[in-house]
């Protein structure tokens, strides 16, 4: 509480529009979502921001951020360079607002702070108007690019020139920059100098500008260790001792690399981009959010996110989807952009609040503490703005099958076994709110699937305390109201209201299966209890992941029905991802190990979704495929024979995470509007083919 109490009187609590937002920082955060603002209505609001901050300048600079503190600070040079491009782009996007107007003012204060040797001053104007830096020189030189494509100014192209020319000069003969940088160190990030090096080599042909770039480019590509992290993208000395760095600046390395490659034609640096980037896209997946700081191996170092770091990683991602058709990437970036929306205030009455992007989320985070950058605001937009291109591509592209995938069972062969091959013990594994078991059974009412036992886990609760905070931290307190409201006495049930699901155990115990109740599947005792039933055979029926103590167990293994074709299509949502790429949709049945779907293969079989048009009808259609495949292969293994894992001509494909609602709803559209004729129609025969019993 102390801490709370000094953090809102050094953010000055008492200032209009303080209040809501410190209050937003640990209360309510997905407000944003549960009012409905669309992305444009996040768009608006970011360009009214940064209009506002330049508008709070007398110079035509940009403000380079507001502080919680003290308010507007002076014009930043440096980013008010790179937001020239981002006031174009939104000029072209509205064409009836001033933002051209607005980058027009912009140039014009960059000409007037231009030092005699043609670079630019580092730092913000009002700290420093004398001393050069060579990576804020670069920004502003990628605005007087932007800036000369769109009115041919002559003044600008003769500052563009000379600082360049500086640049040249200063560059070591290995391809670094040591001199004018922060704190005197050569750091990776500064491929994003380099990268407007090339810009401006392609686009004024500029040979001696082209060839500097290539020799960063060389240098960056020096610190790409073997699991793909940059070194040295840090800011300072102590960040690359530790071998960390802000999302930030990584972004900076990896765009930096990702463009000069594609201006100079270069493969090894696209590859070498596209490496560092996945990484962050799966750390993004797994934890939910994007940590702030990142280690060298790819894990989070903060528990603040750096918003700027989500936005333009991206972009990273959009672009290289464009270079490289990656939907899983895209699903990334979408998921990146969410979380700064969550984070942007949009009701407030404080200009220097309203629309911005704080630095941290939480706003008392470690990168840019305490204050509202204008960079923030600037790769929002331009993120938002990719965003729209590329749904807007992925909406109207068409799709075609490609060829048809194997459909295979691996080998029966008999089971050498003393024991008797008939009456084998058969575990299924759920939880208590799964319904897996009365789906599976139901299915297999004719089949023969062993002594059954259902192990029905009951996981940790969470502490009602640790329940609340969360609930309070995501949703405020919207949802106590109607828990308070009782329900009016006779009000009739809804006509469409749905039976409630079986119970487990009351499925299972109405019918005289045999049930094990266990806390978590990998406590001690579970897996003690598990081992003394003697189970043969496993089923995966809606538990969770299962550890290595858990699944030796079993003689055979744990059986696993998968909604896509293995091994390409690991992970949560693959049949809608499969349908999404023109890939064929599929299931395979799988012994399980500690990797994600990446166990041995027993058996895959096609679906046919020709007229599913909807998600909803493609997923009934692999779950009806795949619980029949996998009763098939129970029942083969009951009966004493066992198949054997197909060999895999192709590695484990990448994991697949949830899908993102914007890409579900471009499927939903496709199934809807998909032809039944043509092509499909060809390969149905194909497609219908299914493994002999």
């Amino acid at each position: 509480m102390l801490v709370e109490l000094k953090r809102a009187v050094r953010y000055r609590a008492w200032v209009s529009g303080h209040p809501a937002f410190l209050l937003s920082q640990g209360f309510d955060h997905e407000r944003n979502t549960r009012r409905g603002f669309s992305d444009d209505d996040h768009l608006r609001a970011a360009a009214q921001w940064l209009a506002a901050a330049q508008d709070s300048q007398s110079d035509g600079g940009v403000a380079g951020r507001y502080r919680l503190d003290r308010g507007w600070t002076s014009s930043y040079p440096e980013t008010t360079g790179y937001i020239v491009p981002t006031f174009l782009a939104l000029s072209r996007a509205s064409p009836e607002t001033d933002f051209r107007g607005r980058a027009e003012r912009a140039v014009q204060f960059l000409l007037s702070v231009q030092l005699p040797e043609g670079g630019f001053p580092g730092l913000e104007i009002a700290n420093n108007r004398v001393a050069p830096s060579a990576f804020n020189t670069a920004q502003i030189l990628h605005g007087l690019t932007a800036w000369h494509r769109e009115a041919g100014s002559e003044e600008v192209r003769n500052a563009a020139e000379r600082a360049v020319r500086w640049l040249l000069s200063i560059q070591n003969a290995d391809g670094a920059f040591r001199r004018f940088t922060y704190e005197d160190i050569a750091g990776t990030y500064s491929a994003y100098l380099a990268c407007w090096l090339a810009e401006w080599g392609d686009y004024a042909a500029d040979p001696a500008a082209l060839a500097a770039a290539g020799r960063h480019l060389d240098w960056t590509l020096t610190h790409q260790r073997s699991n793909d992290w940059i070194s040295h993208a840090g800011f300072d000395e102590e960040q690359h001792q530790a071998d960390e760095a802000f999302t930030h600046s990584i972004a900076y390395a990896i765009a930096g690399i990702l463009s000069t490659s594609e201006t100079l034609g270069r493969g090894d640096g696209i590859a070498a981009a596209g490496a560092a980037a996945e990484p962050l896209a799966r750390r993004l997946e797994l934890s939910r959010f994007l940590p702030g700081v990142i280690g060298s191996d790819w894990r989070g170092r903060s528990r603040s996110a750096c918003l700027t770091g989500n936005c333009q990683m991206a972009l990273i991602w959009f672009r290289l989807h464009g270079l490289s058709r990656n939907l899983r990437l895209v699903n990334a970036a979408l998921k990146a952009i969410d979380l700064v929306k969550l984070a942007q205030p949009m009701r407030n009455p404080n200009p220097g609040l309203f629309g911005g992007i704080p630095g941290s989320d939480p706003v008392h985070g470690s990168y840019i503490e305490g204050a509202v950058p204008n960079w923030a605001a600037k790769f929002f937009i331009d993120a938002l703005l990719e965003k729209r291109r590329v749904l807007s591509e992925l909406r109207t592209e068409a799709t075609s099958p490609v060829a048809a995938a194997s459909i295979s069972r691996g080998p029966i062969v008999p089971e050498g076994m003393s024991a008797p091959v008939r009456g084998l013990n058969t575990v299924m594994l759920t939880t208590a709110h799964s319904q897996k078991v009365p789906q599976m059974l139901t299915a297999w009412r004719e089949r023969d699937i062993g002594n059954l036992t259902v192990v029905v886990e009951h996981p940790a609760a969470e502490p009602a305390s640790a329940r609340l905070r969360r609930r309070l931290r995501n949703e405020g307190v919207g949802w106590i109201a109607p828990r308070l409201i009782p329900a009016k006495n006779g009000a009739a049930a809804p006509a469409a209201q749905l039976a409630p699901p079986t119970n487990v155990l009351t499925y299972c115990r109405s019918r005289g299966i045999a049930v094990l109740e266990t806390g978590p599947l990998e406590s001690a005792d579970a897996v003690a209890a598990i081992k003394a039933l003697g189970p043969y055979l496993g089923i995966h029926a809606g538990a969770g992941l299962l550890r290595r103590s858990l699944l030796d167990v079993f003689r055979f293994g744990v059986l696993n029905a998968h909604m896509g074709l293995l091994p390409a299509y690991r992970g949560m949502n693959v049949a809608e991802w499969a349908a999404l790429e023109g890939a064929p949709v599929g299931c395979t049945v799988h012994l399980i190990d500690t990797g994600i779907d990446t166990g041995p293969i027993l058996a895959t079989r096609q679906v046919d979704i020709a007229g599913c048009g909807s998600i909803a009808a493609l997923r009934e259609a692999v779950d009806r495929a795949q619980l029949a495949l996998l009763g098939e292969i129970v029942e083969t293994i009951i009966g004493g024979k066992v198949p054997e894992a197909l060999t895999n001509a192709e590695p484990p494909g990448p994991q697949h995470f949830r899908l993102h609602q914007d890409l579900v709803a471009i499927l939903e559209a496709r199934l809807l509007g998909a032809p039944t004729s043509g092509r499909q129609e060809e390969g149905r025969s194909e497609r219908q083919r299914s493994l002999a019993s």
